[in-house]
Formats: structure tokens, sequence, C-alpha cells
């Protein structure tokens, strides 16, 4: 695989990948690790300058449906040993994500997401207006009615 600088001319290659963002580079990462040995990245900028730096970062498992709440907490798990695999810190910081809630539909809708959640590990929880002030204390309460809170989650 080449480095990226634009100073290799490759000919040939087993696989293209176009673009070397996120998930350009993470596709030609694995795929060199599973022994595909012509991977060739192609980027028109530095790698990761397009939309993923401009991405806020937010990583949570905190979701409605079992896909996305698997995949947040794999995704969780594996952003938390990047430094050992591949191999480079991304100062991944686990202080956790609130959702703030102002309609009853959606505190409704939250609890049973919650409630997935919990039976698939993740440890979120309900809080209360209150509790939400105090883990984010700029909040401004007026009409909020609850909060959904994930310790794990973060950015």
């Amino acid at each position: 695989m080449g480095t990226g600088t634009g100073d290799e001319t490759e000919t040939e290659a087993d696989v293209v990948v176009i673009g070397g963002g996120v998930m350009g580079t993470s596709i030609a990462f694995h795929l060199a690790e599973a022994g595909v040995r012509r991977v060739v990245l192609v980027e028109r900028d530095a790698l990761g300058s397009g939309s993923t730096c401009r991405a806020a970062g937010g990583v949570r498992a905190q979701f409605s449906d079992e896909v996305n709440i698997r995949l947040g907490a794999r995704s969780l798990e594996a952003f938390a040993r990047f430094s050992r695999r591949p191999g480079q810190e991304i100062d991944l910081h686990r202080v956790g994500y609130l959702f703030l809630l102002s309609r009853p539909e959606d505190v409704a809708a939250f609890e049973a997401g919650v409630a997935l959640q919990n039976e698939l590990g993740v440890p979120s929880r309900m809080v209360s207006v209150a509790e939400a002030r105090r883990l984010s204390p700029l909040i401004v309460p007026d009409g909020l009615l609850a909060a959904a809170f994930s310790p794990d989650d973060g950015h």
C-alpha cells in the first residue's frame, strides 16, 4: 500500500480505494491486513481532510434498533483499542452522551430504546432533568421533561 504522498505512480492494483477519509482508509487498512497485496488508496488532498475532519466526532451506542445499538457498541470497543490496532492514538473521550427530551412522545420512545439498549449490554439510563443539569450544568431546563444518558459514549 502506498504512502499517499502523491509521489508514487501505481499502474496496477488488486483493489483501488477512492477517498482517504475514515471509510476509505479503514477499507484499505483491512484489505491490506487481510492479505490483499496491491491496495491503492487515492485521495485528492491530505488523508482525512474531506468530510471526515468536519464531523462532530460523537460516538455512541444509544440507538432505537438492535443493529445500530450493536454496531455502535462494537465501534466504541474498537475505538477504545485503536492505539493497539491499528496503532494510532485517536484521543477517545468516553464522557457520556446526553439526549435532552422535551416532548412526551420522545420520552416514551427513548424509554423503549433504553430498555433495548440495556438488554444488549449498553449501560444507558433515563435521567431526570435535575440529573441532566448535574451532568451538564449549562443546560437550560425550561421545557425539558427527561433525558437519556449513557456513560460509555463520547467523542
